[in-house]
């Protein structure tokens, strides 16, 4: 699974996460909208109740767990416009996962290397798995560049 976060700097605090709320809400609303008639499918599909599907799409917030499960199952975008973003400022965030398709087995195979969910990498991450770099320095501004690198493990 591949986790993509694109961020303009300029979106922080109660801001971003009042955005984010908003975008989490549309994404479920899109769902209840394309999926009406299938609502206790799709409820299932991610391990909630129809009622609590409906609930995300009128504004309550999903567990983690939940948003997480959205997102990789049904390739949920969660995806913030930034209106007030300087021109040459990115002017949104996405945030997405993808997994590779999944391969049927009819003989038994070499057992795979399970890694850790999403929430524990993150949980597990130091100081030595990131980097920062500067990318651009400019009179009032600085550019950043941050990589981050999960520790591979066993569950």
């Amino acid at each position: 699974m591949q986790v993509k976060l694109h961020l303009s700097p300029m979106v922080i605090g109660k801001d971003a996460r009042t955005k984010f709320r908003l975008a989490i809400r549309t994404a479920f609303r899109d769902v209840v909208r394309t999926r009406k008639g299938q609502l206790e499918a799709a409820a299932s599909e991610i391990g909630v109740a129809r009622q609590s599907l409906e609930q995300y799409a009128e504004g309550t917030i999903p567990r983690a767990d939940v948003l997480l499960t959205a997102i990789v199952r049904w390739g949920l975008k969660i995806r913030i416009e930034d209106s007030d973003a300087a021109e040459i400022q990115q002017r949104w965030w996405e945030c997405s996962a993808s997994r590779g398709s999944l391969q049927m087995h009819t003989t038994p195979s070499k057992p795979e290397q399970l890694l850790l969910p999403l929430s524990q990498a993150i949980e597990d991450l130091g100081d030595e798995d990131v980097d920062l770099k500067i990318l651009r320095k400019s009179p009032g501004r600085i550019e950043l560049g941050v990589k981050i690198q999960f520790p591979r493990r066993l569950l």
